[in-house]
């Protein structure tokens, strides 16, 4: 019951300021706060399955997916349940990194479709 609700923003992540929907606005990711918040309760299996369950409720309508595919939370929830923190951190993190990778590839692509000035014209 403590948790804060799915849409609610705990502040400035970081101070990063990403390209979304054409515009540069400050990272206000749950996404990442929570896979990082996951990554950081391992050893709490129930909070840790709350946490991937709402990851999957988030929708990317870049990949046309979930922020969290159905196989990163099985193989995720398995490897804690047979006591596999390691595995289970190597596959969250790789899945952040994934995510991450994306959002700086979109802000670049953004930054990079910006129309330059005709030549001549300055």
């Amino acid at each position: 019951m403590g948790d804060p609700p799915a849409g609610a923003h705990g502040g400035n992540a970081g101070g990063q300021l990403v390209f979304r929907r054409g515009k540069l606005r400050k990272r206000e990711d749950d996404e990442v706060r929570m896979m990082r918040e996951a990554l950081a309760s391992l050893d709490d299996l129930p909070h840790v399955k709350r946490l991937l369950l709402e990851l999957g409720r988030f929708y990317n309508p870049v990949t046309d997916r979930p922020v969290l595919s159905v196989d990163v939370r099985r193989t995720v929830v398995t490897h804690l349940e047979h006591g596999n923190p390691a595995g289970a951190r190597v596959v969250l993190e790789a899945a952040l990194a994934e995510y991450l990778k994306m959002d700086e590839a979109l802000a670049w692509r953004a930054s990079d479709a910006s129309p330059s000035p005709p030549e001549g014209s300055l």
